[in-house]
């Protein structure tokens, strides 16, 4: 096909209709960028021939090294299509954007999907539903993006398992069952979470009432395609349905809702009956699409029969050139006959076109979310921010009101950028060149003459004239060599990729940048005095292609944009509009949270500037690492997973800082808790308690103030496995309510929302045991929960049991005002120290006595506060009272948690890999060497592949892929994502102290205590002392000289 000229997709981009925005998704390996070759090909960028082996969309050295995606890069596609029976083939314009399948780089992903209206779901027939698969369907189904799935590498299913027709369909259809189940389950999810089971009297649930017939993958309905990316083919089941609609006498569209299922068909009645497996007969899917497929290729890649390509060639009405028929690579000849009879881009981009809506249909629902955040009332807003509500939806290029979503900085080298790159001179002009460079040639030939004549006749003024020279050259020099430091520039430009939701973008406008904490209600703040809104200038517009940038004049509504000139003004994400009215976009929804920090230090310490500004522009270019300082001083880069690690390592050394750097071993943060008394020691023996041991009253801490008058009484307990997930569940949501200005309304979604956790978290308090200390009821205790820790959202609850009344915790994250301030009309002194006793409880739970790492599921609970009001509270000789009760509270928590059972809780990975039966031994030898657990290992269907799941602890998973490769021969090949905290249920503390103990474990407890190993290494990295004995016993050492 023709190379498509920019003019053509330029013209496409003022329809909006004729536009459509998708991202490709899934797993890692399943064939995304394969598929995107394959479509970039039919717009002539490539060849046929490369594609899948080009990976034309993978532009960064190490991903065609590694073979993988790192980050997602988009490309304008122009295709004619869409005809029916009232309107003939139109043009569209398809923005596509393919995106990694690696869980290390998932933030791309969510970075892709908020720029787009539908999604290719690509799926490996093999390998099938895979954790980073599902995934994407919840990060699809949050973005309300209508999807389309793509099974992948049908070609595997012949040349690899062998499969029959019949055995190949049946693997198929439970590979679609288990995409439409986890698809399903998503649905349910948010479905069952918006449920309000504070109403006791519905017996009824949610999901009764909701409509999910337009939510699964079918077939019949269009939106599942069969290919094989790598093999150049795909097709529809409508595809098929056109060819034998009239040899088998039926109407087409009666024939794409049986072709595929449990039907056969009859061919005395010439119909399609059911029951296809009950009477062993063959599916029509299997008779009359997998068969012919699977015939091709035994004819070309198995039995290699060259003599029957014109033949087929002519059946299937299609041309082969004579050098096809000379090609001995059967993959070759597969990849020509079946890609001209079932073309891959004609297939998925009519696809495309039919099923993903155009980007000015848009819910009202998607709208309210991407504009208003959750915790709002959206009635609060001023009128003129809900106009642009409708604004967004109709999505009109004419608009007034210009509404850009920033998704991410893209760093791209100055030498791409369309105004660096050489211009390509017409005929005239290049006649002109040619000219002026003959006229010069003429010129110097003549200065050449000329010199020569005054070099003969001047041979002393030529030494005075060289003189001079050396001294003028010596000047130009050292101007020359300070030039550069004057006007050094970086290498990489960055370039926002972003999409117009409203209105039409042109260079040279000038526009307001509204930070997420910009809030229209906030009249006081719609100007720019406020910190929030900022001015920027529109300076380019580009047109992404791949690796490639078009320069563009102006953009409409709904087209995906590369915008130029805002480097300085914004470094990940923004809104862009020209309203100050306009709220500001909601955040993206992040499929992982970075959790693998390392310290980076330059080699040579004089590059510690360049360094800093390396992590500037690497901050700016990467969506999901974070850069910091650490109190210490050190540069800290926080990631998700070892490859991001290499791949943000290897930007700063080539690309950004352009110096070597260090890089420290992962820091791993950990959470500190306490646990019930065990009733069994490490040998499982039943260990005897004394009377005093079981005496609750000694866990009880009493603790005074430096000058007396204050005296309180805690005591740690551990909280409810249930109400510790509750809470970590719901963190965002406690931390946005906390942060909250005073006197913003809060939406009732969200004001539900606390209802429902309040009513979860006193089911979840019957299970707590207060050992006999209070009798009160479970919704009573709830309401008495004075404050939740660290940073006043966390896993830790500060609970008054005393005769004070601490101002409501739940009506403080609800109400508009402040209520500290309406409370104090009280007399009681202690309300004056509430803040003071709270922020001690906060400081307790955000580093413990442990390692100084936060607390979690520990609830302190409050037995009595006393405070004598007399005159010397402030005395100077003991500082002011507000610290004496900060310091107090402190100590007493961090001592009640000392006076239980201590543990340290590790972050774990969830680890997914697929593995041949043959090194299932040795990896789950290199899972048990690194205290992993195996969860499941489960024979993958018609393989004779193991997909394991396993977790393991994110301390010890550094170089966990590189091992189990090399254990395993390069078979087995881990994903590694964030999954939860557990309990290390070893004290770190424990010695072997039983008679059993010390025969099982030794005297100094050969085995080391996982625990303390941990524990040490942190309070080694953080200064605090740690108590080991380098030699335990030392002796003067004798040496003995060699007899003679």
């Amino acid at each position: 096909m023709p190379v498509i000229e920019t003019n053509t997709l330029v013209n496409l981009q003022k329809n909006i209709e004729r536009v459509r925005n998708i991202c490709i998704l899934a797993h890692v390996d399943h064939g995304k960028t394969t598929l995107a070759d394959s479509l970039v090909a039919s717009n002539g960028i490539i060849s046929q021939r490369m594609a899948g082996k080009l990976r034309y969309m993978d532009t960064r050295q190490d991903e065609q090294e590694r073979g993988i995606t790192m980050k997602s890069s988009s490309i304008s596609l122009y295709y004619r299509g869409g005809a029916d029976e009232a309107v003939g083939e139109k043009d569209y314009l398809v923005n596509l954007i393919d995106s990694p399948g690696h869980v290390d780089f998932s933030s791309e992903v969510s970075t892709a999907v908020r720029l787009c209206d539908g999604a290719i779901l690509v799926v490996d027939v093999v390998e099938g539903v895979c954790p980073q698969t599902r995934a994407c369907l919840e990060q699809v189904y949050k973005e309300e993006l209508k999807p389309v799935l793509v099974l992948n590498k049908i070609d595997r299913l012949i040349m690899e398992m062998k499969l029959k027709p019949l055995d190949a369909y049946f693997h198929i259809s439970q590979v679609l069952e288990q995409v439409n189940a986890g698809l399903g389950s998503v649905f349910a999810s948010d479905v069952l979470a918006k449920e309000d089971i504070t109403n006791k009297d519905n017996y009824e649930s949610a999901l009764e009432e909701v409509d999910d017939s337009n939510l699964y993958f079918s077939p019949a309905a269009g939106n599942v395609i069969f290919c094989s990316a790598y093999d150049g083919w795909a097709f529809s089941v409508s595809d098929f349905a056109k060819t034998y609609a009239e040899r088998l006498e039926l109407a087409q569209t009666e024939l794409e809702q049986v072709l595929w299922g449990d039907f056969y068909y009859n061919a005395k009645k010439k119909c399609a009956t059911p029951g296809a497996q009950e009477k062993a007969k063959k599916p029509m899917f299997v008779q009359f699409v997998l068969e012919n497929i699977w015939n091709l290729y035994d004819i070309i890649a198995v039995r290699k029969d060259k003599e029957k390509l014109p033949i087929i060639a002519e059946k299937l009405g299609i041309t082969l050139q004579a050098r096809d028929l000379r090609v001995s690579d059967p993959k070759a000849q597969i990849k020509t006959v079946l890609g001209q009879w079932l073309p891959i881009d004609r297939t998925v981009l009519e696809m495309v076109v039919r099923h993903v809506p155009a980007p000015n249909v848009i819910s009202d629902e998607r709208a309210s979310r991407l504009l208003f955040p959750r915790n709002t009332a959206i009635d609060a807003y001023p009128s003129e921010t809900l106009m642009l509500k409708e604004e967004f939806k109709r999505c009109n290029d004419q608009s007034k009101n210009i509404i850009v979503f920033v998704s991410k900085m893209t760093p791209v080298h100055i030498s791409q950028l369309p105004q660096n790159k050489p211009k390509r001179f017409n005929e005239s002009e290049l006649q002109a060149r040619r000219d002026e460079v003959r006229r010069r040639i003429e010129e110097r030939k003549q200065i050449a003459e000329q010199t020569e004549l005054e070099n003969l006749t001047a041979g002393v003024e030529t030494l005075n004239v060289e003189e001079t020279t050396v001294a003028v050259t010596t000047e130009y020099t050292a101007e020359a060599e300070t030039e550069p430091e004057q006007t050094e520039k970086a290498d990489f430009a960055f370039i926002a990729f972003a999409r117009i939701f409203s209105g039409t973008l042109k260079p040279g406008m000038r526009l307001y940048n509204l930070a997420p904490k910009h809030d229209p209600r906030n009249k006081d703040q719609l100007n720019l005095d406020s910190p929030y809104i900022s001015e920027v200038t529109i300076s380019d517009l580009y047109l992404f292609m791949g690796g490639e940038l078009q320069a563009l004049d102006e953009v409409p509504a709904g087209n995906i944009v590369g915008i130029g000139g805002l480097d300085q003004d914004i470094v990940k994400t923004a809104t862009l509009s020209s309203t100050i009215n306009c709220t500001s976009f909601s955040e993206l929804n992040v499929m992982a949270t970075p959790i693998l920090r390392v310290a980076i230090e330059p080699v040579h310490p004089q590059d510690l500037t360049k360094l800093a500004k390396g992590l500037q522009l690497l901050n700016q270019a990467d969506a999901c690492v974070q850069v910091s300082i650490a109190p210490t001083g050190e540069h800290l880069i926080t990631t998700l997973g070892e490859v991001h690690v290499e791949k943000c390592v290897r930007d700063l050394e080539e690309n950004y800082a352009k110096v070597k750097v260090n890089v420290s071993k992962p820091i791993v943060s950990f959470r500190e808790t306490i646990v019930p008394e065990a009733t069994v020691d490490m040998v499982n023996e039943a260990i005897v308690k004394t009377a005093n041991a079981k005496d609750i009253t000694k866990k009880i801490i009493t603790f005074q103030t430096a000058n007396k008058l204050s005296t309180l009484r805690l005591i740690a307990l551990p909280l409810p496995q249930a109400a510790v997930d509750l809470l970590e569940k719901h963190i965002s949501l406690f931390k946005e309510l906390a942060t909250k200005d005073k006197g913003a309304a809060v939406s009732e979604k969200y004001a539900t929302l606390l209802a429902q956790i309040k009513f979860q978290l006193t089911n979840a308090f019957a299970e707590f045991d207060f050992k006999g200390l209070s009798s009160l009821e479970p919704a009573q205790l709830v309401e008495r929960i004075w404050s939740l820790g660290p940073r006043n959202c966390g896993t830790n609850i500060l609970l008054n049991l005393t005769d004070y009344e601490h101002p409501n915790f739940w009506k403080s994250l609800i109400q508009h005002a402040d209520t500290d301030a309406g409370a104090k009309i009280t007399n009681d002194i202690r309300r004056d120290y509430n803040s003071s006793f709270v922020n001690g409880f906060q400081l307790a739970t955000a580093a413990g006595p442990l390692c100084e790492e936060p607390m979690q599921g520990v609830a302190f609970v409050v037995l009595e506060w006393s405070v004598e009001s007399c005159d010397d509270l402030n005395s100077k000789s003991y500082g002011p009272f507000s610290g004496q009760v900060l310091n107090a509270s402190k100590e007493s928590c961090r001592m009640g948690f000392q006076a239980q059972p201590q543990r340290l809780v590790s972050p774990m990975y969830s680890c997914n890999i697929v593995v041949n039966a043959e090194v299932l031994g040795k990896m789950y030898a290199v899972i048990g060497r690194r205290h992993g657990k195996i969860l499941s290992g489960d024979l993958t269907q018609g393989s004779g592949n193991f997909s394991v799941m396993a977790v393991l602890p994110v301390i010890e998973s550094f170089n966990f892929a590189q091992e189990i490769r090399k254990q395993t021969s390069g078979l087995a090949c881990p994903q590694l994502m964030f999954s939860h905290w557990e309990i290390i249920d070893i004290d770190p503390f424990w010695v072997p102290t039983t008679e059993e103990e010390i025969t099982h474990f030794g005297e100094k407890a050969d085995s080391a205590n996982r625990a303390k190993v941990y524990m040490d290494s942190v309070r080694r990295r953080k200064g605090l002392y740690v108590d080991e004995k380098v030699v335990e016993h030392a002796e003067k050492q004798r040496t003995l000289s060699k007899k003679k």
